[in-house]
């Protein structure tokens, strides 16, 4: 009889123990790749890539978009100043494309506009005894502000996380009635600072702005050149118009204008000079405007002054185009606010040579340009009553303190726009505290008392009073600036380009 080997139980198995072991570790394995596809995607705090290496998001000025480094290092530092006073604060944003981009407005124009912006944080938190202090937060949506859509939502997402209860900004270019509507929906107020579109007022309220949407602008321009032809009998005047039906800045200008001059009774020339633009056409639109500049300056006697219903880089090609092969153009071009495209995307030595170029050509065409500006130092003189008696004084110092380079930038408007469009919302904040007390100022609180911003209770801003209309929230008994854009140097470089020739109403 075989010796029976004695075994012990086996243990029973613990399946559920064995389950939530593997269940852990694939967890652990799914969040480090998690967090290595965020890590590889982010470029800071807030801050996303996306499909073409481009930097999307809202930052406290930790990352610094395009060129704007050292102004980024300045808010970043002026929040945590905020942050480690313990005092109330609010949210401020403000939401452009960051880099510039789009089609008529580069990076340099958006540095300007942030710098006013900052300025009038460090004005009104440097307030003694004044509540809420300001935060303020940059939202970069990409070049033509394509990402849009999730910058929008990451800002309506921080409305009560980061006690955000406004935003500023809003570039000239591109058509905002999207994220306007969809902000005003969220509840959340904002105050356009560089922006002409028209179709942004509502009678719901919400969006308002200290800038000129383009009916004002052209109705200022068909005035201007009415007032031309009662003095000067046999003043000629022609229309360009680029044709490029996806652009909604040049149809609504061509369009106001046409309708401004059949209010005011100016006489325009029935034939209308077209071209079509496109960002796929970029070759074909300088030839067509080489076609525009044969017809209008090809004439023995041009048309006395032409209004150009496109944007600003088209208009420096029709400029190049006026003067090649040392012809003479002597007739004086009108354009809306985007006029400013002629420089904003030429700055820097990269451009020295195109910067050159374009001054040659300006000289030979001898081409005066106007246009109709948002704002003008000039106008808060005028506005003022005196350099002395307002406020530019002091902020034209403050720009060359805290933002450095040369204060003729100021001449372009966009950082006093930068200014007072933040310098608004952080006044109907100060004045929600007024009115409910220091508990907690919202949004809803700072949108009640911006439409209160009217009357005796406007904002006394850099460019100008400021008041809205309470029914549709555009600016209300504020002048436009006629500026004269003037050449560069021969050397390309450019100076003192802006100058200021006369207020025009904005009637409407």
């Amino acid at each position: 009889m075989s010796a029976r080997i004695f075994e012990p139980p086996r243990p029973p198995r613990r399946w559920g123990l064995w389950i939530i072991s593997v269940l852990a570790a694939a967890a652990v394995v799914v969040a480090a790749v998690v967090q290595i596809v965020e890590t590889n995607g982010r470029c800071g705090e807030g801050v996303r890539e996306v499909a073409g290496g481009e930097c999307v998001g809202v930052t406290d000025g930790a990352y610094a978009f395009g060129n704007m480094k050292s102004l980024s290092d300045r808010i970043r530092a002026e929040n945590d100043k905020v942050a480690k006073s313990g005092e109330r604060s609010v949210a401020i944003a403000y939401l452009e494309a960051m880099a510039g981009g789009s089609a008529d407005r580069g990076p340099e124009a958006t540095r300007q506009a942030v710098s006013g912006a900052y300025l009038a944080q460090r004005a009104l938190n440097a307030e003694r005894s004044t509540l809420p202090k300001i935060r303020l937060l940059l939202a970069n949506t990409g070049r033509g502000d394509r990402h849009w859509r999730q910058v929008v939502d990451q800002l309506i997402a921080m409305k009560d996380k980061e006690r955000l209860v406004a935003v500023a900004g809003f570039g000239q270019s591109t058509d905002h009635r999207q994220p306007v509507q969809r902000l005003r929906a969220a509840g959340l107020p904002m105050v356009g600072a560089t922006v002409a579109a028209d179709g942004l007022s509502s009678r719901t309220a919400g969006f308002y702005r200290v800038s000129f949407p383009n009916r004002d602008q052209t109705a200022a321009a068909a005035g201007y050149l009415k007032e031309q032809q009662r003095k000067h009998p046999g003043y000629r005047v022609q229309v360009i118009r680029d044709g490029n039906e996806k652009d909604n800045y040049n149809t609504s200008l061509y369009e106001d204008f046409s309708a401004a001059a059949r209010r005011t009774g100016l006489d325009v020339d029935d034939e209308v000079i077209p071209f079509r633009s496109g960002e796929d056409e970029e070759a074909t639109a300088g030839n067509a405007l080489s076609l525009v500049a044969d017809k209008v300056c090809g004439d023995p006697k041009p048309p006395d002054a032409v209004y150009f219903a496109g944007r600003g880089r088209e208009l420096r090609r029709l400029i190049e185009a006026a003067g090649e092969g040392g012809r003479h153009c002597r007739t004086t071009v009108l354009s809306g606010s985007s006029a400013l495209g002629v420089y904003f995307d030429t700055g820097g030595d990269r451009h020295r040579a195109e910067l050159a170029t374009l001054a040659e050509r300006w000289k030979d065409s001898q081409l005066t340009v106007y246009y109709t500006a948002f704002t003008h130092p000039a106008i808060s003189k005028e506005v003022y009553r005196g350099a002395g008696n307002g406020p530019f004084t002091d902020f034209e110092r403050a720009y060359g303190k805290e933002v450095g380079g040369p204060t003729t930038d100021l001449a372009s408007g966009q950082a006093m726009l930068g200014h007072d469009a933040t310098y608004t919302k952080r006044k109907a904040a100060r004045n929600a505290v007024g009115v409910y007390g220091t508990r907690q100022v919202t949004a809803r609180m700072v949108l009640a008392m911006l439409e209160q911003t009217n009357g005796r209770s406007r904002v006394r801003g850099i460019s100008g009073y400021i008041a809205f209309d309470p029914d549709t929230g555009e600016p209300v008994d504020r002048p436009l600036a006629l500026v004269e854009l003037r050449r560069p140097t021969d050397t390309g470089e450019a100076g003192d380009i802006y100058r200021f020739v006369a207020g025009l109403s904005a009637g409407r």
